[in-house]
């Protein structure tokens, strides 16, 4: 597996990935619209120099421009371009030796085939590798010569891939993180209970060049090392054909540790053989629910047995305003107003759902946010000259979303009974009015509702005849 790092777009952390010995990293070209408006003119001041390189696209939606000028203005060719098929279908590209990886989005596999035969690999995004089954789907569509290849932050499940951008490492100066390897796994530990495990760990972050004592008192420069180094013991351990594991055991093979590009074995001085000896990590589960949801209380008074008044606690889950969304891996990143490079997202939803007023308001701003959908689309017919057949179609659900509005707000009772009778019962006879409402009911249905004496019923019938 080659491993590249992300992030090479800031020129911070260029000086720490160079400092620690890292020879491989990416570029960004969304990323680096924050950093400079002249490409060209960046990769020209040597940035990148004695670097393997790579630049890749983390939106769909990215242009082409930017990386050409970038190309342009450097001299020597990165080791792969990825990002959407249109870089290279309307560009040089196609017809150059660069390594070009058309992202896939997973959904399709029948594009996934086209892309294998058109180009010598794919590169899956964060929320495709996050997917084991759609990661085996790929990785059994690659031919022998192709190269999966992936941009993600994550850490488990990584060796599958042949070339990985990560963009995990940077995540202890974005979150607080430290991420340290024990020699079989990275281990990866929050804000909340990495003061707690950090000493547990003492041995192996020693092992791999680090300051202890600065990673115990939360040094930034320091853990960022940490975590640098331990991503490249990880690549080592990967390329060697080893399988990483992910259960809670501790390391019983030495950790292999890359320390200014040159590797070496950990040894603390212990009896074992120079294995670090790491004691297993407890596994701990937090009571804090995920940042999609929240918990609120309800309180119930009841009365026990000798009618006391007691009260009954119940947890009931509600939405949450917050979120994990973060500015560098964003969709919208190149259009929001609010973007900040290592940010968390500047906005939230407060969506609340209580009562009928809140009911209300959220569907009429539903109803709201689609008629404006079919005034801007409409706006547009108008630019373009041109009919669009999905204004249409938007007016009809706007009217569906009106109709299930009124259904929803319904407040009139309504009782529809209905009977159907056969056989004897239909012939007159009435026998399943008599069975619902009493045998009185037929007869009565009979009766009619004035009397009529026979002798006009005669005289009526007479007269019809003459």
């Amino acid at each position: 597996m080659q491993l590249f790092f992300a992030g090479a777009e800031s020129q911070s952390h260029i000086d720490l990935l160079r400092s620690c010995g890292v020879n491989r990293v990416a570029v960004s070209i969304s990323n680096l619209a924050r950093h400079t408006s002249d490409y060209a003119g960046w990769v020209a001041k040597g940035h990148l120099t004695g670097l393997d390189w790579l630049v890749y696209a983390d939106s769909p939606v990215t242009p082409v421009a930017p990386l050409l000028e970038l190309l342009a203005g450097s001299s020597s060719e990165p080791e792969a371009v990825a990002g959407p098929v249109d870089w290279a279908e309307d560009t040089w590209i196609n017809d150059s030796d660069i390594l070009f990886l058309p992202i896939w989005d997973g959904r399709d596999a029948s594009i996934l085939r086209h892309l294998i035969e058109m180009y010598d690999g794919v590169m899956l995004p964060d929320a495709v590798v996050d997917n084991p089954a759609t990661v085996r789907q790929a990785k059994s569509a690659m031919g022998r010569m192709s190269t999966l290849a992936a941009l993600t932050g994550r850490s488990k499940g990584i060796d599958k891939f042949d070339l990985l951008v990560s963009s995990a490492w940077y995540a202890v100066q974005k979150h607080g993180e430290t991420q340290v390897w024990i020699g079989n796994r990275l281990v990866r530990m929050n804000s909340d209970d990495k003061h707690m495990k950090r000493q547990r760990y003492a041995d192996s972050i020693e092992a791999l060049g680090v300051d202890v004592g600065a990673v115990l008192a939360d040094d930034p420069k320091e853990t960022a090392r940490l975590a640098i180094y331990s991503w490249q013991a990880m690549e080592q351990y990967i390329s060697a054909g080893r399988t990483m594991e992910h259960s809670s055991g501790g390391s019983h093979l030495p950790a292999v540790v890359a320390n200014g590009g040159m590797a070496r074995s950990a040894n603390n001085g212990s009896s074992n053989g120079g294995v670090a000896n790491v004691p297993p990590p407890v596994r701990h589960q937090s009571t804090t629910p995920i940042p999609v949801m929240g918990l609120e209380t309800l309180v119930v008074d009841l009365q026990d047995g000798e009618g006391n008044p007691i009260q009954e606690h119940h947890t009931l889950i509600e939405s949450s305003a917050e979120s994990l969304r973060q500015c560098n891996t964003c969709a919208l990143a190149l259009a929001c107003p609010g973007h900040q490079v290592d940010s968390a997202c500047s906005y939230n939803i407060p969506v609340v759902i209580r009562t009928k007023d809140q009911r209300q308001a959220v569907l009429r701003t539903l109803v709201e946010i689609q008629t404006q959908r079919i005034m801007m689309a409409s706006f547009g017919e108008q630019v373009l000259g041109e009919r669009d057949e999905t204004v249409g179609k938007e007016m009809d659900r706007l009217f569906a979303m009106v109709e299930k509005w009124k259904t929803i707000e319904e407040t009139t009772t309504k009782l529809n009974i209905g009977i159907t009778a056969s056989g004897q019962e239909a012939d007159g006879s009435l026998g399943m009015i008599s069975r619902l409402f009493g045998s009185q009911a037929g007869a009565n249905a009979r009766v009619l509702d004035v009397p009529q004496l026979s002798d006009e019923y005669v005289e009526d019938a007479v007269m019809v005849e003459d």
